[in-house]
């Protein structure tokens, strides 16, 4: 009995060392998994602070590229005012032409199928420019404006139209070309 005992201590005694190993190896084991786990959540915090980073640069980008959308789209309108203005610039000089023929004393002594011709062109011109936006300005008895007419020449105090040698124009609110007048 005695031995058995002992075998059965030694036997207890191996069994406790066995929970001990076992004990110490899941210790070691629940470490690296600690860790291993503070590791990953390291990882993850990382990875998160870059998503972050490259979400405000996405953004960035995005807003960049809709500003420079929208400063593109202004200059093709204003690109295309310009070439507008520059159109009716260029065509201003034949309206005068028209204009100072059909004030001559000459063209009431032209006969009916040339007045009505000249005049049926010179309001096709008018159509056109009305359709660019164009307006002219600028007739006898107006008020003075300097920001409207130029003055060719002033017999007075310079504050009534006497006179239009040229008449101006205007597209909304830019003045394509002042009128060109006396002031008495």
């Amino acid at each position: 009995m005695v031995m058995l005992r002992n075998e059965n201590e030694d036997l207890e005694l191996e069994m406790e060392d066995e929970d001990d190993i076992e004990d110490e190896s899941l210790e070691i084991e629940e470490e690296n998994s600690a860790d291993k786990l503070k590791r990953l959540r390291e990882k993850l915090k990382l990875a998160e602070k870059d998503k972050m980073s490259a979400l405000e640069e996405l953004q960035r980008a995005k807003a960049d590229f809709l500003n420079a959308r929208r400063r593109l789209d202004e200059e093709k309108v204003n690109d295309r005012a310009r070439m507008t203005a520059g159109l009716i610039e260029d065509i201003l000089p034949l309206c005068d032409s028209f204009d100072m023929a059909l004030q001559d004393p000459a063209f009431e002594t032209a006969p009916e199928n040339l007045k009505k011709g000249l005049q049926g062109i010179y309001l096709q011109l008018s159509s056109i420019l009305r359709n660019y936006g164009a307006v002219g300005f600028g007739k006898t008895g107006d008020e003075f404006d300097p920001n409207l007419h130029e003055a060719l020449a002033d017999n007075g105090n310079g504050s009534v139209v006497k006179d239009v040698v040229l008449k101006g124009y205007k597209m909304g609110d830019k003045i394509i070309r002042h009128a060109k007048v006396t002031v008495e």
